[in-house]
């Protein structure tokens, strides 16, 4: 079973981290802000967890302005039945998640020095709310029906969609390490099948939200943080961590790409098919780079070998679709061109 990168209606694994990270949250607030615990539901909101997480209490004092805040919002949160994170219009249909651009209680700003670098910014932008929760619902839509599993955990996890500005040819997305259940999300046009690109990103940053919440409990422990290791997915040089999240999220978006085409419940569009090849391709490359020089603890390690199983059932699939020998040999071409474009820009990065 792959309990941290694929999907499930009932994962065990989940579970126990989201239990263990409650308790730590819980700790939190008994330490720094009250001996009355909030219930559960409250505390798991990432506009909640996020400020215990990332507040700077001294040990033994309380930030006073934070507590009468977080003590005025659980107030509110009783008052209201505990609509106080979710209007009843932010509501995306066929889901328990909010649309919002409420992003201001969050400690955070960028996901993604990209972000930063090309001024990406929270705002709905040249589409109007009911585009944004019109596509959402369809993608969501979509993904409920090729993998029920996914979705079943989502709706657990995930609680708020922030508007992450409006996209053009491409796609941008982000999550936080100290905010779980928060995903960023453009809103993409100009491309074909815009809702393939959403479920994509969605899976891609809800398993990054998956190893944050395992990470809150047990630290993923890198021998090297330097960014001086070839990533096929950039075209700079990364840390190793960078490129073990994107091998969980890229692995977990294969197998749902590939399952689907396989079992014919939804024809995939064809630059998405050859699209998940090359991931799937990327991934081979960066488990040799994660083998050679990654030293992970045991929890770690296990999560690698199952990464590596859910892999190997994507290239089983790969084998067994019809592309033909011309587009393989392109995607393959892709594939090398991006490692030696990165090599001849970085000739002193680790491969």
């Amino acid at each position: 079973m792959y309990f941290s990168t694929l999907g499930y209606k009932s994962n065990p694994l989940l579970d126990s981290h989201r239990g263990l990270f409650l308790e730590k949250i819980q700790a939190i607030w008994r330490s720094y802000i009250s001996n009355e615990i909030p219930i559960d539901d409250f505390l798991f909101s990432p506009d909640i967890h996020s400020l215990l997480l990332s507040a700077n209490f001294q040990e033994n004092t309380k930030d006073k302005e934070l507590t009468n805040f977080l003590i005025r919002e659980y107030s509110l949160y009783r008052g209201q039945s505990g609509t106080v994170f979710q209007k009843s219009n932010e509501r995306i249909p066929g889901t328990h998640i909010s649309l919002t651009s409420d992003f201001y209680k969050i400690n955070a700003k960028y996901a993604h020095p990209e972000h930063e670098k090309n001024n990406i910014g929270i705002t709905f932008w040249s589409k109007s709310f009911d585009d944004w929760k019109e596509l959402f619902s369809h993608s969501f839509s979509l993904l409920a029906t090729i993998s029920p599993g996914f979705m079943s955990e989502i709706h657990l996890v995930i609680k708020k969609i922030i508007p992450f500005d409006v996209s053009s040819k491409m796609h941008n997305s982000g999550s936080y390490s100290n905010a779980i259940g928060c995903l960023l999300m453009s809103y993409p046009v100009e491309v074909d099948n815009p809702e393939f690109v959403l479920i994509e990103a969605i899976i891609h940053e809800y398993n990054h939200n998956k190893l944050h919440l395992i990470n809150q409990n047990e630290k993923l422990v890198i021998s090297d943080k330097r960014e001086i290791y070839y990533s096929p997915y950039r075209p700079d040089a990364r840390h190793l961590q960078g490129i073990y999240f994107w091998v969980h999220a890229l692995s977990a978006t294969c197998w749902v790409m590939l399952n689907t085409q396989k079992s014919n419940q939804i024809q995939l569009p064809t630059p998405f098919l050859e699209k998940t090849i090359l991931y799937v391709l990327k991934n081979w490359l960066s488990f040799q780079v994660l083998d050679k020089y990654g030293h992970f603890s045991s929890l770690w390690k296990e999560l690698l070998e199952e990464m590596r199983w859910v892999h190997r059932e994507c290239l089983s699939f790969v084998k067994e679709l019809d592309i033909s020998p011309d587009r393989m040999n392109f995607i393959k071409w892709d594939l090398m061109k991006h490692y030696y474009d990165v090599k001849t820009m970085y000739p002193w990065i680790l491969d």
